[in-house]
């Protein structure tokens, strides 16, 4: 009987370390389409996070990452962002250490420049589960599909459809 509360117990802390980390990933996705850049940095180790967005910039920490890629980017009134995040394949490694595979469907309308840019990506994460909580101390993008389309009222015209934003950039 022993036996199998030990792995009863075990069962459920792995449950419960795998719905903590779509939680960690939900607020992440949800402070970025809020421009909210204290609550994307919380989402990521204060030590050492690595974010690499391939085209978009390589971070080997959350400042650089928040400062000079998030905020600039995404922070304006005229960026309306949606990052959805789905199909999270998860595993646990150890008490304080998991990886995740997320699919990511984003939108981006620009209002300043009348563009509309559709993404899907994956993300390949790092967890660690830290004395706040879990958090990302790794994430990779791999980009798979990408179309921008120039608008304007009346007309919408695609520029760019491809699986690869070097096309983009």
């Amino acid at each position: 009987m022993d036996q199998t509360i030990k792995e009863l117990l075990a069962r459920v802390e792995r449950i419960e370390a795998i719905e903590e980390i779509k939680a960690l990933k939900a607020r992440y996705l949800n402070a970025c389409d809020k421009q909210e850049p204290e609550a994307v940095r919380e989402c990521f180790v204060a030590q050492g996070a690595i974010v690499d967005m391939d085209y978009f910039g390589y971070c080997d920490n959350r400042d650089t990452f928040v400062d000079d890629v998030f905020v600039p980017r995404g922070c304006h009134d005229y960026v309306l962002d949606m990052h959805h995040g789905a199909n999270p394949e998860i595993e646990i490694l150890d008490e304080k250490t998991a990886k995740g595979v997320w699919s990511l469907n984003y939108r981006n309308i620009n209002t300043q420049d009348h563009t509309l840019t559709m993404l899907s990506a994956l993300y390949h994460d790092d967890y660690v589960k830290t004395e706040a909580g879990w958090r990302i101390a790794k994430s990779r993008t791999e980009y798979r599909t990408v179309m921008v389309c120039n608008y304007e009222p009346g007309s919408l015209r695609v520029d760019v459809a491809a699986r690869t934003l070097a096309d983009v950039m």
